[in-house]
């Protein structure tokens, strides 16, 4: 059985800004997880026999902060009585940033809490599509919440959308998360997922042509910031090309999006989902709810009799096993991730997606043909 790699926790589905691209359904929802539903849900999970060395806990699908410090002040202590292990939990906290302050710091830092910051580059580029409810640009209080983070030496990592406006300017971009010393950053290639389903991305050949060309040049300034901004896929990139054949062997067995219980999220009600956290909340006409039971009522296992988890199980399996056949980067990803195949194809039995090509594909083979180039040079 798969151990859990990752406990997402939805603390509410609301967010206090509105932006365009967001594939959650529920975010105006201002509901939040009791504190009951959480002492229930982290029994489930503990009681599964799933959770290895360290449980990662990620508060996120919506904007975590927006629920008041004082609700986790009180889940935390109240955790710190449930006779769970000094550091079996690793708490990390996904955010807008906008309502990061003193208080907020000192929290993360007393709880050694890790911190994500979703920015989408410089003013013009995140205002476009990260937006307040008024309708307003939301970059100057992100950098305002980045610069608590910093004052208070919070350690934190970036996520960036990237949408059609930001594949013209790829030194802008770069050149934002350098300026303000932002040393790790991900990029997320905007995709069709929940109730987004029309990317300004496109598709078709000139579409990644253009994601190519804006990835390359943020490669080569990487290269050249010497390490002062991490990129997230090309390190992942790296990594892959230094593991060795059994450790290939590990990836493929192993996608936690692929494998039931590598990944369990779990909403503000309690209501139990796993695979890609992207389908937290969902629902289609096919498949049915992607929640499979609710801690309150069910153990996590069971839900393995769920039909509507059997059936989606077994077809993402059929969805690996396709792009084991026909792949030749399927032992760097696994398989891919279920949520993009269905939002995009229809189907978890399908193959190839935009994340496949952009965000999968594409910085192994920039950071694979960088590699051989230098090392022919060295060996001439």
């Amino acid at each position: 059985m798969k151990e859990i790699g990752l406990l997402i926790l939805q603390p509410s589905p609301f967010c206090n800004i509105d932006c365009d691209y967001c594939y959650l359904a529920e975010r105006s929802s201002t509901k939040k997880m009791s504190l009951d539903v959480l002492h229930k849900t982290l029994d489930r999970v503990f009681e599964s026999g799933l959770v290895g060395g360290q449980l990662s806990v990620v508060w996120h699908a919506g904007e975590p902060l927006a629920v008041p410090l004082a609700y986790y002040e009180e889940a935390f202590r109240l955790m710190a009585t449930w006779g769970i292990p000094e550091g079996k939990i690793v708490h990390n906290f996904q955010t807008n940033g906008t309502l990061i302050n003193d208080a907020w710091c000192e929290f993360f830092l007393k709880n050694n809490c890790s911190v994500g910051v979703s920015v989408d580059g410089p003013a013009h580029i995140h205002d476009k599509h990260r937006k307040d409810r008024a309708g307003k640009g939301t970059h100057d209080k992100v950098m305002r919440g980045i610069e608590f983070l910093k004052k208070h030496k919070v350690p934190f990592h970036s996520i960036s959308v990237i949408t059609a406006d930001a594949l013209e300017s790829p030194d802008e971009v770069f050149d934002f998360f350098l300026e303000n010393e932002i040393h790790s950053v991900g990029f997320n290639i905007e995709e069709q997922e929940g109730i987004h389903q029309i990317s300004t991305l496109g598709g078709g050949v000139s579409t990644s042509g253009r994601i190519e060309k804006f990835m390359r040049r943020c490669y080569e300034l990487q290269k050249a910031s010497d390490g002062a901004v991490r990129i997230r896929e090309f390190d992942r990139a790296f990594q892959a090309l230094a593991r060795t054949e059994e450790m290939d062997k590990e990836v493929m067995n192993h996608n936690d999006q692929s494998m039931a219980f590598g990944i369990i999220s779990i909403d503000w009600q309690g209501n139990i989902s796993t695979f890609s956290p992207e389908l937290l909340g969902g629902k289609s006409v096919k498949y049915g709810e992607f929640c499979f039971g609710n801690t309150m009522t069910d153990s996590l296992l069971s839900i393995k009799e769920n039909p509507g988890f059997i059936r989606i199980a077994e077809e993402i399996q059929e969805g690996m096993r396709m792009c084991q056949e026909s792949c030749q980067y399927f032992s760097y990803c696994g398989g891919g991730a279920p949520s993009n195949k269905y939002y995009e194809n229809g189907s978890f039995a399908s193959k190839e997606t935009m994340y496949c090509r952009h965000t999968v594909q594409l910085p192994f083979d920039i950071v694979l043909a960088d590699l051989e180039k230098t090392l022919l040079i060295a060996h001439n």
